[in-house]
């Protein structure tokens, strides 16, 4: 990864910590995001003490101006990006609106990632780049009702989340079908006791915590598509860790791909 520039949302919490950290090792630039540079300073300088390359960018994932705004500002910067990471998510356990007016999971979980994917093709195009979007298990059981997206009526924090990985998952595969010049793949990495479960019950964060895998085994499979040269030029695939899997049936339906692409860009317009 030397002379690579990788930008990874969510860099400061459990899982992007591990990967930055790792791809870094591996002679990576980081750009890690937080929600403000501060929250991505203590990252950043802990991989520039350890010899590395990084710098942090801070915008609210659930602003489409903030995000729009952000990948202004890395383009600027950087003519070629080789790995873009879509890792920050949330699970909301209320139905929570966005500055934008939008249901907080699918701003954050939804919106952003496409919005980063769209705004940054060009540098992505520039280094043959890799998209990594961070999606879930979860996915197989999402349902989408094309005509109440965002849970207007009977919201439940599981449904949200899973319909936004489902989602992801969805125009990951659109991306990957429409730009050939780029890869990419969506990933179910394994679930580790991290941040994503702060909105959880006491009693299920305790043996989230304590039964599942730690935060470095998770990051693994993100770091190898990222990386690794085995999956060069694999695009358009879901990932349960390192294995290839056929994702939610809607994933794999251009048509409802592309369906799925065409709502997403008429909310962020």
């Amino acid at each position: 990864m030397k002379g690579k520039t990788v930008l990874l949302t969510g860099a400061p919490g459990g899982i992007g910590r591990c990967v930055a950290l790792a791809l870094a090792k591996l002679g990576a630039h980081i750009i890690a995001h937080a929600r403000s540079d501060e929250k991505a300073a203590p990252l950043v300088d802990e991989i520039k003490k350890a010899g590395g390359s990084a710098e942090a960018i801070g915008f609210e994932l659930d602003s489409i101006k903030a995000v729009r705004e952000a990948a202004r500002t890395l383009r600027e910067r950087h003519a070629r990006l080789d790995v873009l990471i879509n890792n920050a998510a949330i699970w909301n356990g209320t139905r929570q609106l966005s500055a934008d007016g939008f249901e907080k999971t699918w701003a954050v979980n939804v919106l952003a990632p496409y919005i980063l994917m769209e705004e940054l093709l060009e540098p992505l195009r520039a280094a043959s780049g890799r998209v990594v979007n961070l999606s879930s298990n979860e996915h197989f059981l999402g349902r989408i009702n094309w005509d109440d997206l965002q849970f207007e009526k009977g919201y439940a924090a599981r449904y949200a989340y899973r319909r936004s990985k489902l989602a992801l998952t969805m125009l990951t595969n659109e991306l990957a079908a429409r730009e050939s010049g780029i890869t990419a793949n969506s990933l179910h990495p394994g679930v580790s006791g991290t941040g994503l479960f702060r909105n959880f019950p006491k009693f299920i964060q305790f043996w989230t915590w304590l039964l599942m895998r730690s935060p470095e085994g998770c990051a693994a499979p993100i770091i190898r598509l990222a990386s690794a040269e085995d999956v060069e030029g694999t695009t358009g695939k879901f990932f349960r860790r390192f294995n290839i899997r056929k994702p939610h049936r809607l994933a794999r339906d251009l048509d409802a791909c592309k369906r799925m692409r065409d709502i997403v860009s008429s909310h962020v317009k």
